[in-house]
């Protein structure tokens, strides 16, 4: 069945239905043959078993005294019979100058000897098919023409060459008909299959064309909400899936490199101004040292967060029951020890499903934040807080707070307020929190906290939605 496979897909369902219809062709033939073969075989049968009814023993040996070779009939009777008479011993007794002797077989003489029924099969004499019925006779003594009259069977037979013809005209109409049909089949399965395949011809010529063109941005005309418009909508969706993709992985590139830029540049002029070291101070080549230590620390980090934003690496991390509370105040726990700052976490929730691991970096990317922006006297407050469908978790601090044309951006990869861009940072921090939340099936938000400053965070949906 290989060949199959190598042939175009309308051809493959042009060749199925063609098949599917001969089979069902040669079914229905097959059947029609067999029940008009039985019935025409049956009505011979039923003739000859009424021709010895009709007769009898005496008009059948007056027939045979008078040598007539072929027995009258009225209409719609057989009008050409083959008449023979069978003992119990053996002996047979027929037409005089009858064309055929009829074949006595041991099942005819037992049917003479009373020892088996009447007996009705099909034989060939002399090339010719006849069917042949035999059947018991009882003379009650009038002649004996035959030893025992009491022990005779009559065999009555009759040429099948009309059924056969018959029945091979209706074998060539079967057969002609059937092929007609199958060719027809044929080409009307071509003709369907070729209207029925063009929204898939469609669909590949689009692919190939995306393939060639790389141009993520065609669509496919939909027409119709069946199987194959369900695909192309299906296909349409990849496509803007994919080109969206395609754009943000561009941007990527683009913001890192204008990132990466400047570290770099700041790291060539420190390592410049160091080959000079001999011409400059202990206090100025200490303070270039640190200088290349920061930026090195600052490259590193961002290189970090870069790979992780881009490679999705908490989406692999497996779901399990997280509790918030617990993350956050592990969290705070952490920039307490490191910072010496206050990090106060509020509030309880029941467990979640989540992933851990991302959900523990999304909170300590906003605490980072917080204690990046808060007054350095002043609390960093992690508030935990549910409802029936949602656990939120908001990150406050009494810093100068984020202005609120800038609120819709500042999860965006790279994005830095005017105010924001002389401190330390990549601008990844938040855009990482917004990918986690977003792969948990959650929201983030941005709002003024009360008495000044900024409350950033994100809410997660409960149950079986939130990842």
């Amino acid at each position: 069945m290989r060949w199959l496979g190598r042939l175009q897909l309308r051809t493959r369902v042009a060749v199925i239905a063609s098949v599917a219809v001969a089979l069902a062709v040669l079914v229905v033939a097959g059947a029609a043959y067999a029940v008009t073969r039985n019935q025409l075989l049956s009505q011979v049968d039923e003739s000859l078993e009424a021709r010895v009814t009709q007769f009898g023993p005496g008009p059948l040996f007056d027939l045979i005294d008078a040598g007539r070779r072929r027995v009258p009939g009225g209409p719609g009777e057989f009008d050409a019979l083959y008449i023979q008479l069978v003992a119990a011993s053996g002996e047979s007794l027929a037409l005089p100058g009858a064309a055929l002797d009829l074949p006595v077989e041991p099942i005819d003489i037992a049917i003479a000897a009373r020892e088996a029924p009447r007996e009705t099969r099909t034989v060939t004499v002399d090339g010719v098919r006849l069917r042949l019925h035999t059947a018991p006779l009882r003379f009650e003594g009038r002649r004996a023409l035959l030893g025992n009259t009491d022990h005779i069977a009559v065999q009555v037979a009759r040429s099948l060459g009309e059924v056969e013809s018959s029945l091979s005209r209706l074998g060539w109409a079967l057969v002609l008909g059937g092929g007609l049909g199958v060719v027809a089949a044929a080409g009307l399965g071509l003709v369907v299959a070729r209207a029925a395949l063009r929204p898939i011809e469609q669909l590949t010529a689009a692919a190939e064309n995306v393939a060639e063109t790389q141009d993520l941005g065609s669509r496919i005309d939909v027409s119709g909400d069946d199987e194959v418009g369900r695909l192309a909508v299906a296909f349409n969706d990849m496509l803007g899936a994919l080109n969206e993709s395609r754009t943000q992985q561009r941007r990527l590139v683009r913001d890192a490199s204008h990132e990466l830029r400047t570290p770099l540049t700041a790291l060539r002029t420190n390592i410049e101004m160091l080959t000079h070291a001999g011409e400059l101070g202990d206090d100025d080549r200490r303070r270039l040292i640190d200088d290349v230590t920061v930026e090195v620390e600052e490259l590193g980090a961002l290189v970090a967060e870069l790979v992780d934003l881009a490679t999705d690496t908490d989406v692999d991390e497996v779901v399990t029951s997280v509790d918030v509370g617990d993350v956050a105040e592990s969290v705070a726990e952490r920039y307490r020890r490191r910072t010496g700052r206050a990090v106060v976490v509020e509030g309880a929730v029941e467990p979640i499903d989540a992933r851990a691991g991302g959900l523990e970096r999304a909170v300590r990317n906003l605490v980072d934040n917080a204690l990046k922006w808060g007054d350095p006297l002043d609390a960093v407050v992690v508030s935990v807080a549910e409802d029936d469908s949602t656990v939120r978790v908001a990150v406050s601090d009494r810093g100068p707070g984020i202005a609120p044309a800038d609120r819709d951006r500042v999860f965006e990869r790279f994005y830095r307020a005017a105010d924001a861009r002389s401190m330390p940072g990549s601008g990844l921090g938040l855009a990482i929190v917004a990918r986690i939340v977003r792969d948990h099936g959650g929201t983030v938000f941005v709002d003024e906290a009360p008495g000044g400053g900024a409350v950033v965070g994100f809410t997660l949906p409960r149950g079986d939605d939130e990842t």
